[in-house]
């Protein structure tokens, strides 16, 4: 049943060139920065490309491009609405939505976060097959949890401006050294991808953190569709 509604999501996914063209910007940016770091012999060549380039800037877009793409460019009620005028309860509706969205974005961030580590890979970072498979596990969690927040922000505003508005909370409460990045995927991503961590919080704890946001925003997005 939810392999059959999340087909919508999927097609809207597939469809859309602005999702396609914002993959192809971030993996180029990403796939350029590694070239760069493995030209130049960076010791942490994997390490930092992953944590800046990576982390901080493209695998949120691209969550973020998914999440657009996936509900159509609006709200969670509107855009599961087709779904729901054809008899599928508006929380089954919108848990298919979020799935898509999450699966999606969770196998591009692995397989991206997998390139990344093997050709950026320097001198003094963990071996490259280890570190390659930490990393697509990194980025899967990561691009899930991600996925889940920015699915949570399309339950706000008439064309789920939310979105926009939690792309803006991640970047202005996650940033280095601040208490709240212990509230948003950044922090606890970075912390997992080598950098600076929220409140000096080990690296299991933020993959346990990841993992409570992506199952509590998913709770709350479908519990978005109820009409007031």
């Amino acid at each position: 049943m939810i392999a059959s509604l999340g087909r919508l999501s999927a097609a809207r996914i597939m469809r859309s060139s602005r999702f396609w063209l914002s993959l192809g910007i971030w993996c180029s940016l990403d796939i350029a920065f590694a070239v760069i770091a493995r030209q130049h012999g960076w010791a942490h060549g994997a390490d930092r490309v992953l944590s800046s380039a990576y982390g901080a800037l493209s695998l949120p877009f691209i969550a973020y491009a998914i999440a657009r793409a996936a509900f159509g460019g609006r709200s969670m009620v509107s855009s599961t609405a087709p779904l729901v005028a054809f008899g599928a309860p508006p929380w089954r509706a919108a848990f298919a939505s979020v799935c898509v969205a999450t699966i999606a974005t969770a196998l591009l961030g692995a397989c991206l976060a997998t390139l990344v580590a093997l050709v950026a890979h320097g001198t003094a970072d963990p071996p490259r097959v280890h570190d390659a498979i930490v990393s697509a596990y990194v980025g899967a969690l990561g691009g899930a949890s991600y996925a889940a927040w920015f699915a949570l922000g399309t339950t706000i505003g008439r064309r789920g401006g939310g979105r926009l508005l939690f792309l803006g909370l991640d970047w202005l409460l996650g940033g280095v050294g601040a208490p709240t990045a212990l509230a948003t995927p950044r922090g606890h991503l970075r912390n997992l991808l080598g950098g600076a961590s929220p409140l000096n919080v080990s690296e299991r704890s933020s993959a346990i953190m990841l993992l409570g946001m992506l199952v509590l925003c998913t709770i709350l997005a479908c519990r978005g569709t109820r009409r007031r």
